[in-house]
């Protein structure tokens, strides 16, 4: 009888072993390979928000002091509300709130912590913090608030169909397709001629009228515009995630709240915001002052600049000591070793309403 055959001990040892190197070799290969593209993905959503933010920020600003089709700072705008609030000071068509301890040359460490009103300056106003109650888009401290003074983005235009003479408190418009009312009531609006602009509180508003809260003190002729108005803040507030995000305050109807905060992009981590000053009146900023420094000088354009985190599970990123955000010497941020890459993105907008 014939015997049979087989392996080995030594064959089959060699054999296992031999199967154990080749198996090693292609799990690393997945784990470099997924290692990577998670970098890479990591790396391209960042760099993706930051565009992302920076673009909406820059459409809002290029559009600040924008009334109707007349600036908010040109001198010939008139005010119908008496006595300005924060909410409605459309003369301004940019301001903001500087966050302490985030001056030329100083240094803000990340996490940061979420803020009361008293941790920027001036303090955030009252009409931000009643609308920001959390748990969610809360401001944090370390990063600038922004606000913008507008006309409302995306709305139809609206014309008055007849002369409008001083005195009169209903004001005849077209009606925007499909019929509709042109604004509601509790809305600020403006209606200009592109020479001159008066702004008011709508208290009423039909398909083809608006009603004003007083009467015009100067007259305009058929074809003026009229649109309604709104107050944009931007600012760094706590993520649905639990981190950092950019987010959009807008008012609606007069107040910022509802519908509340608006989480635009997650994972900024840090805004920091100068504006450029046009003592001169020659519409070229001369200096890049913060927020509380502006005072009564025109604003022609601002820079900011918007420190951005990757998506958490990167491969180990070493952090740089600190990163430069903007002043001479810049704002400093410093950030957890968290293994999540970074990057700050930088833009000069300039205000196309500016006007000294």
């Amino acid at each position: 009888m014939k015997r049979q055959g087989g392996f080995s001990m030594v064959e089959l040892m060699v054999a296992i072993v031999l199967a154990l190197l080749l198996t090693g070799a292609v799990i690393s290969v997945f784990i470099g390979s997924r290692t990577a593209y998670q970098a890479t993905a990591g790396v391209g959503e960042m760099a993706d928000s930051g565009r992302f933010a920076l673009n909406l920020i820059g459409e809002s600003v290029r559009s600040a002091g924008y009334l109707s089709c007349n600036s908010a700072t040109s001198g010939t705008n008139v005010s119908l509300l008496g006595a300005t609030t924060f909410p409605n000071n459309f003369g301004l068509g940019i301001t903001g709130f500087e966050a302490n301890g985030t001056g030329a040359g100083q240094t803000i460490a990340l996490p940061a912590a979420s803020g009361g009103a008293g941790n920027w300056t001036p303090a955030l106003d009252g009409s931000i913090t009643l609308a920001t109650p959390g748990p969610f888009g809360v401001p944090v401290q370390g990063s600038d608030v922004l606000v913008v003074y507008s006309s409302m983005p995306r709305v139809p235009t609206v014309y008055t169909t007849a002369d409008v003479l001083p005195g009169v408190t209903t004001v005849p418009v077209s009606a925007p397709p499909p019929l509709a009312p042109a604004m509601t009531a509790g809305q600020y609006a403006a209606i200009s001629d592109c020479t001159k602009s008066m702004i008011f509180l709508v208290t009423a508003a039909a398909p083809n009228s608006v009603t004003l809260s007083n009467a015009l003190t100067i007259g305009f002729s058929a074809g003026a515009f009229v649109t309604p108005l709104t107050t944009t803040v931007y600012y760094i507030g706590t993520g649905s995630d639990g981190d950092s995000s950019l987010w959009r305050l807008e008012q609606v109807n007069g107040v910022f709240s509802p519908p509340g905060p608006e989480e635009l992009v997650p994972d900024v981590e840090n805004m920091q915001v100068l504006y450029g000053i046009d003592p001169a009146g020659t519409q070229t900023a001369s200096a890049y002052v913060t927020a509380n420094q502006v005072g009564a000088f025109s604003v022609v354009s601002i820079q900011v600049a918007l420190l951005v985190a990757s998506p958490p599970g990167n491969k180990p990123v070493p952090p740089p000591p600190a990163f430069n955000m903007v002043g001479t010497p810049p704002t400093q941020v410093t950030v957890p070793g968290d293994n999540r890459a970074r990057q700050v993105f930088y833009a000069t907008i300039n205000l196309r309403n500016a006007s000294s």
